[in-house]
């Protein structure tokens, strides 16, 4: 093969850099559509929140399911599965800054499973029994991922931005969207309401939020580009402000949460 002359070799080095940027050009494209997904979620969510506050019951916001009817063998072949949530879960982490990866991360944290009386004819007869063992597994839907769509590749925050496979991560974006948690069982039926919500002494707060700042709850950009920024998270009724140094983690305020979230 005979080499390029300086004119075919001066305009390959042009189309190399035409494909260099359409390149760059359509990965912000794509940055910029995903966010435009996450906002629009945002906002719908935004737009839910406020409708439920207009004077909608209970009931409207969390409607009783419906039992499902039992599947055909061949629809189950197929892989046709319908679900219906057997209950609703809340606990001291009512925003995502703040909420721990790992359930040992920060264990005085606390949570409350509501089981939907709906789903048996005689719901209580389905706990009996489960007072004698010590954890729970929990499978449970990410409703509140703040996305429409997921990638086969993501950026793990432990990863300082590499990207790896969905599947080898924690990643709540995946197909199904679908979580398992091991939870220890405190108590099936609770009569008396502490100060906080979930956690039981003050004690508890402070070693939960000890337990939160370990870890380093901040996401890649905000510990390489917004070390200086404050951060803020919510545990059970209180918002904290902290502030992450060279080593170490400050909080600099305590306070009541906001009703607006609280009633999230």
């Amino acid at each position: 093969m005979s080499p390029l002359c300086e004119c075919c070799s001066e305009h390959m080095n042009k189309l190399n850099q035409q494909v260099s940027v359409m390149r760059k050009e359509i990965k912000n494209l794509r940055q910029t559509l995903d966010g435009a997904i996450r906002a629009h979620r945002k906002q719908l969510l935004a737009v839910q929140a406020a409708v439920s506050k207009i004077g909608l019951s209970e009931e409207v916001k969390a409607p009783a399911p419906t039992p499902p009817s039992p599947p055909s063998p061949a629809a189950l072949e197929r892989g046709d599965i319908q679900t219906v949530p057997i209950g609703y879960i809340s606990s001291c982490f009512s925003v995502k800054n703040g909420t721990p990866r790992q359930p040992t991360i920060c264990g005085p944290s606390r949570a409350e499973l509501r089981i939907q009386p709906s789903v048996f004819n005689n719901p209580e007869h389905a706990l009996v029994g489960l007072e004698q063992y010590s954890h729970v597994w929990i499978i449970f839907l990410f409703h509140k991922n703040g996305h429409l769509s997921y990638k086969a590749k993501v950026r793990p925050p432990r990863l300082n931005g590499q990207r790896v496979g969905v599947y080898s991560t924690r990643s709540p974006h995946r197909p199904n969207a679908l979580g398992l948690t091991l939870a220890k069982l405190d108590k099936i039926h609770g009569h008396h309401r502490p100060r906080f919500k979930f956690l039981r002494s003050t004690e508890e707060a402070v070693a939960a939020i000890r337990g939160v700042l370990s870890a380093d709850p901040r996401s890649v950009y905000r510990r390489t580009r917004c070390k200086d920024r404050l951060f803020f998270f919510t545990l059970d009724t209180a918002d904290i402000t902290c502030w992450f140094g060279q080593g170490f983690a400050e909080v600099l305020q305590v306070k009541p949460v906001e009703p607006h979230i609280a009633s999230v």
